[in-house]
């Protein structure tokens, strides 16, 4: 019988596990653990996360052994977060032969990781913030003839790792010729400013058996060439493509035509684009790109989104073709429609009754009208997003309270959000994830949202400059559940949160994994020493990311606040540029990356985790 998967977050606590193993080991109690039958410690051990079996196995020799048992018949291991060496990766991976799905950061690896990668069992591969070159995709080749799945996340710009644009294509090529059954394919270069950015992931040519495929970014010239004119009776990607998703320089009606009229099966599209410039015909998209996206029947999900400029030559005339000829999407998400109103939004929630996400971004003119009645529209709605939509008011909010399937509600940069559309959000049941940044609601807000029904796991209260730390002892301390259910809290750049704030935090919070401070100018030493206590008592800390940059008055040598024992478990640390800049620091980074292996620190001000950022190791910038 196959394990049951699991998620491997790393090899240790983030302290590397040392001091724990000594204290275990050198006591009476490991005597007793030698004692029991290496059976018994492997079921143990075989209940436990991946990370809590490499801290045991610091403890003794027979914890060692099972541990190494345990953690051989894993079939998912995720070590997206834990950024290993060589030598880590290899004790995790070296004697596993049954893994099927294997996520790895690869920020600290080199080619001859392959020798411990490449394996034969896995039909699922992301590497992420690599920069390998041949020798290790040839091996992935060779190796992984099974591999259903591969995702490429490149830490680099590709003219960086590869020099000539055909280099990458060759390594694609070593990987296409073993891997016949590959099925998915994702290919992300980092997107680089849009003035310096060479829009162009070189790829020779694309399987004929991959269903899905990702590639970013990407000119729009060289996207036209995935599908290829052509009489040949050969099967080309376009028979068996379902999902396409490219980042673009321009989006155009004339690629969107060319994806229209030769991918039949076209299930999910998303089209991102960051132009230099605002688009001039033809080289845009227009009422004509959408109309031919009508054509497309069979489409479930549908992502059409400008970053910097906006879709001036689409209008709701465009949206409502769409509307007309796609019925069964269930997933909506379009940003920089300037010109598009109430009325196309309206026709694109009214479209089906199986609408279960919605999001629009930088929706101008959109107004609280296009989300009246949205509960009998799309009554199996979960997840709304409408951010930086300025014309919002409370009432979308007290709209969507009747929404009682929503789990996910996003009005980030929607300031005109105030107290009463928190009221009524307070009341959704099944609520997860709420992110309210830029919203301007008080503590009083947060009163009612701490009393409310919600089973919030997630969020975030960025911007909101009105709150305070009264705000989060009452949302904290109410009488209903979301101390007990959530795990990530964004608070950063919110002026009055203090030292009150974090211990209020520490005490009622202790299932946090995710917490930011970012530019909360109150937050001191003595507050990161309250907050890395906490879990002290039940001897496990749950915190794994925190964002401190910008927290100005922490002082020089906050990094010492870092050591063990504090801040057990710790993954993800993230400070501002100066932190990286300064010299004379005790301990300094480098130091206290040495001491905890397990940690990654982010000097580049990146939000939580470096979403979609790729930059070399924080170490190889001192």
């Amino acid at each position: 019988m196959e394990k049951k998967p699991r998620t491997a977050a790393g090899g240790g606590d983030g302290d590397g596990g040392a001091s724990r193993g000594e204290a275990s080991g050198s006591s009476g109690g490991g005597g007793l653990v030698e004692r029991l039958p290496e059976a018994l410690l492997v079921e143990i051990l075989d209940r436990l996360e991946v990370d809590d079996a490499c801290s045991a196995a610091a403890s003794c020799r027979a914890l060692r052994g099972a541990a190494s048992v345990a953690i051989s018949a894993i079939t998912t291991i995720d070590l997206s977060v834990f950024a290993p060496s060589n030598a880590i990766l290899s004790r995790i991976l070296a004697g596993n032969g049954v893994v099927r799905s294997l996520t790895v950061n690869c920020s600290l690896l080199d080619d001859s990781a392959a020798s411990v990668i490449a394996k034969g069992s896995l039909r699922e591969l992301s590497l992420l913030k690599c920069t390998f070159t041949m020798g290790f995709f040839m091996a992935i080749g060779e190796r992984c003839s099974n591999l259903r799945s591969l995702k490429l996340e490149m830490a680099v710009a590709p003219e960086v790792l590869y020099p000539r644009h055909s280099e990458f294509g060759t390594c694609l090529a070593r990987i296409y010729m073993g891997c016949g059954y590959l099925e998915t394919l994702w290919v992300k270069f980092p997107l680089l400013d849009p003035l310096t950015a060479d829009h162009e992931t070189w790829m020779p040519f694309v399987p004929s058996t991959v269903k899905e495929l990702l590639v970013q970014p990407v000119s729009q010239l060289r996207a036209r060439t995935f599908f290829p004119k052509t009489t040949s009776l050969k099967k080309h990607i376009t028979d068996s493509l379902e999902s396409l998703s490219l980042v673009l320089d321009t989006i155009t009606d004339e690629l969107v035509i060319l994806i229209t009229s030769n991918i039949r099966n076209l299930v999910e599209l998303c089209l991102e684009d960051e132009p230099v410039t605002q688009p001039n015909l033809p080289e845009d998209l227009t009422n004509i790109g959408l109309q031919a996206l009508g054509l497309c029947h069979n489409l479930r999900h549908l992502s059409v989104a400008r970053r910097y400029f906006d879709f001036r030559r689409a209008n709701d005339f465009g949206i409502l073709m769409l509307a007309d000829g796609c019925k069964q999407l269930r997933t909506i998400r379009f940003g920089g429609f300037a010109k598009v109103s109430d009325a196309g939004y309206a026709a694109l929630l009214h479209s089906g009754k199986d609408l279960k996400k919605f999001e629009i971004s930088n929706g101008s003119c959109l107004s609280d009208l296009a989300c009246l009645d949205l509960d009998k529209a799309a009554p199996n709605i979960t997840e709304v997003r409408l951010l930086n939509c300025a014309r919002l008011t409370s009432d979308t909010a007290i709209s969507l309270a009747a929404c009682t399937n929503l789990k996910v509600l996003d009005l980030s940069g929607c300031k005109s959000i105030a107290d009463s559309g928190l009221v009524s959000i307070s009341q959704l049941p099944m609520l997860t994830l709420l992110d309210l940044a830029g919203a301007d609601i008080t503590d009083a807000g947060l009163s009612a949202l701490g009393n409310g029904r919600c089973l919030i796991s997630s969020l975030c209260l960025r911007g909101c400059t009105s709150i305070g730390s009264y705000g989060i002892a009452s949302l904290l301390c109410g009488t209903g559940t979301i101390n007990k259910t959530l795990v990530s809290l964004d608070i950063g750049n919110v002026p009055r949160i203090s030292c009150r704030a974090v211990t209020m935090i520490v005490k009622n919070c202790e299932q946090l994994s995710s917490l930011s401070l970012r530019n909360c100018t109150r937050i001191t030493d003595s507050s990161l020493e309250v907050l890395g206590s906490m879990g002290r008592d039940s001897g496990k800390c749950s915190l794994r990311m925190l964002d401190l940059a910008y927290c100005s008055t922490l002082s020089r040598n906050f990094l010492r606040l870092f050591e063990p024992p504090l801040f057990r478990g710790l993954r993800w640390l993230g400070v501002g540029k100066s932190v990286v800049q300064r010299r004379g620091c005790s301990p300094t980074i480098v130091e206290l990356l040495e001491r905890k292996p397990g940690l990654t620190i982010c000097g580049k001000a990146c939000d939580m985790g470096c979403r979609n950022k790729c930059h070399p190791d924080i170490r190889f910038l001192q």
